[in-house]
């Protein structure tokens, strides 16, 4: 449903707001005009189209299915004597809480903008602006990390598609593409560099096309990875320990490979076994694998349903991914073995890994897959996995990212043109067009400068927005307890004495605090703490209170438009 007020207010609503002795529309003319109001008297021309399929293949695409092979990588690679059953599982139950805290943000207030358009309604509109700006810098970044991790693996896919189909001139080129050269200050490979870019030309063109179709995209690049995914498990499933060994032997030409990675790893000192307390450090990297799982409600505006919508997509992303991620690790444990894959996480970087095997160290699982297989239609899907998953993410976090920039521009935070929604596809063009330039920008530059210490801290990032959003589910009944409360009650749902959505949102600041904190405790993991990266984050948060401040003013000085009372007043929707 979408709304179609008058911007010039109505008889009634002008007795509502003298009731309630608030003058937010008022002007000296007596209306605001249609240039210079605020975006939430009219339609935000965004369409309630999409369902419980859409919702979930946009939640699973923000995850990346496949992603999780290198995941479980860089978790052996970074946490010594460590098993992921237990990490997953409370990764995922840390979540699932998470996701009735953001049930009750979405019921309250069913638009786009996720936690932007939460902290400014509930907790301060200068907060709001403060995590809306972070998460839209935050998240077009991570567009541009997630097509360079993408081009890392396009060697990977063309190894597997040249063993498939017997091509000498694909395995060639898998070679020839990550040459390298100096670029500015830093050594690039240019091939990369392009397949990255390439990568986003293709997403910007797909996201022209409206929500429920890109969704529809993103569903069967969803389908495909979960077979990818199956195939894999098949083969897991269908090999013996023995079979691995001797079929890594093959690949490697050398009948002894598997127990000499493992011997390199005990050589060099590398811890392997199964540690509970360096598991339980394991938990807030898995909390990031699982990130993504609940961000329909960045769409929550076009949903048909929201909150039912919301839930059943959460309860269906989450289940499947503890289904797929819990059994291919078991799997993977059985047949391929523990300590092999912690020795080759660990000892994969070594130069003495290279005159062993030439399997890629961090394709893990997919890596094994490719091993294992004898038929090309397994080489092909196990080969295309990473960038169906990436090109599906990045769909996805398009049409987040451009959620939270038509937010902000709606209200006025940014140039009002990025609000615009084009009438063909009902989609925010140039607020499109503005994430994806900002991507190719981050691409680019990151392949001529060093900016790796500039997002160093971007887990920190995600773990702080959803800090953000349990915050303001927690303050939610008291803040804003109209926009929750139970019509047959005339109060907010309460657990003894407790508003429900506190508890749940309580609950989800702990454990966000939790995940927080063993980031900050990590850096060598997670990210060290410079300079650089501390003060990007600083001028990134800090720039959504500036920002706000002179909007505000500017509004009062020219339409005696007070934002803040706006965003707390009129109408959530």
């Amino acid at each position: 449903m979408v709304l179609k007020l008058p911007l010039e207010p109505s008889k009634e609503i002008i007795a509502d707001q003298h009731r309630r002795g608030m003058m937010a529309i008022a002007t000296s003319a007596g209306k605001a005009p249609a240039s210079s109001g605020l975006f939430t008297r009219q339609s935000s021309g965004l369409v309630r189209e999409l369902g419980i399929p859409a919702a979930t293949g946009i939640a699973l695409a923000s995850v990346a299915v496949v992603n999780t092979f290198v995941n479980f990588y860089s978790g052996l690679f970074n946490f010594g004597n460590v098993d992921m059953i237990l990490p997953l599982l409370l990764g995922a139950a840390i979540w699932f809480v998470a996701m009735f805290s953001y049930k009750y943000l979405l019921q309250a207030i069913p638009r786009a903008g996720g936690e932007y358009v939460y902290m400014s309604r509930v907790i301060s509109p200068a907060v709001g602006t403060m995590v809306g700006i972070a998460t839209a810098v935050g998240f077009s970044y991570t567009l541009s990390a997630n097509a360079n991790f993408a081009a890392t693996y396009v060697p990977f896919a063309l190894t597997s598609l040249g063993s498939a189909f017997n091509s000498s001139a694909l395995i060639n080129a898998a070679t020839s593409i990550t040459n390298t050269t100096t670029c500015l200050t830093v050594t690039c490979s240019p091939g990369l560099v392009m397949c990255a870019v390439g990568m986003l030309v293709i997403v910007a063109i797909g996201s022209i096309f409206s929500l429920r179709r890109i969704a529809q995209v993103i569903f069967v690049l969803v389908i495909f990875q979960v077979v990818a995914f199956l195939v894999l498990g098949f083969l897991l499933a269908t090999h013996s320990h023995q079979d691995f060994i001797n079929a890594l032997g093959s690949y490697s030409g050398k009948a002894t490979a598997y127990n000499d990675v493992i011997n390199l790893a005990r050589k060099n000192g590398m811890p392997l076994g199964v540690d509970l307390g360096a598991s339980l450090l394991v938990i807030p990297f898995m909390v990031l694998n699982y990130n993504g799982v609940l961000y329909s409600y960045y769409v929550g505006g076009e949903l048909k349903k929201p909150g039912s919508t919301y839930i059943w997509a959460s309860v269906i992303s989450l289940a499947l991914l503890i289904v797929v991620w819990v059994g291919v690790w078991l799997l993977m444990r059985n047949t391929i073995g523990l300590d092999f894959m912690q020795a080759q996480a660990q000892a994969g970087g070594l130069s003495d890994y290279g005159a062993i095997t030439s399997l890629q160290a961090n394709a893990g699982g997919l890596g094994y897959g490719l091993v294992l297989a004898s038929d090309p239609v397994s080489k092909i899907l196990i080969g295309l996995a990473v960038p169906a998953a990436e090109l599906a993410v990045d769909l996805a976090f398009v049409a987040c990212v451009t959620r939270v920039i038509f937010a902000l521009a709606f209200d006025r935070m940014l140039p009002i043109g990025l609000a615009k929604v084009s009438e063909r596809n009902s989609a925010p063009t140039n607020a499109v067009i503005l994430a994806i330039v900002l991507g190719i920008g981050f691409t680019i530059l990151s392949s001529v400068l060093n900016i790796a210490n500039i997002s160093a801290n971007l887990a920190l990032f995600f773990g702080l927005v959803l800090l953000a959003g349990s915050i303001s589910a927690a303050a939610l009944p008291y803040r804003r307890p109209e926009l929750i409360k139970n019509p047959a009650t005339g109060d907010v749902d309460r657990v003894g004495g407790i508003p429900t959505a506190t508890i749940w949102g309580g609950v989800s600041t702990l454990l966000a605090l939790f995940t927080v904190g063993v980031i900050i405790a990590q850096p060598n993991v997670f990210g060290a703490f410079s300079i650089a990266s501390v003060g990007s984050l600083v001028v990134i948060f800090f720039s959504g209170p500036i920002i706000y401040t002179i909007v505000r003013r500017r509004r009062m000085q020219t339409s005696s438009i007070d934002i803040g009372l706006a965003m707390r007043e009129l109408p959530p929707e």
